[in-house]
């Protein structure tokens, strides 16, 4: 799940890399620097969610 959460970050941080460089003027430095803080924070976020919903023997928790 961890990879998938990463993966699926990815793209959504090149969309939002190629957004800003193409759409907003970024330089592409800035542009690459976009691409690598939305990928690591949105991934975490992934991934965090994904542990705290489950207890440590595999089962779902209830909200």
């Amino acid at each position: 799940m961890a990879v998938f959460s990463f993966l699926l970050s990815s793209v959504i941080g090149l969309a939002c890399a190629l957004t800003g460089w193409l759409a907003y003027d970024m330089s592409l430095f800035a542009a690459f620097g976009l691409h690598l803080s939305v990928s690591l924070l949105v991934g975490t976020a992934l991934v965090v969610a994904v542990v705290h919903a489950h207890d440590s023997a595999g089962r779902e928790v209830e909200a």
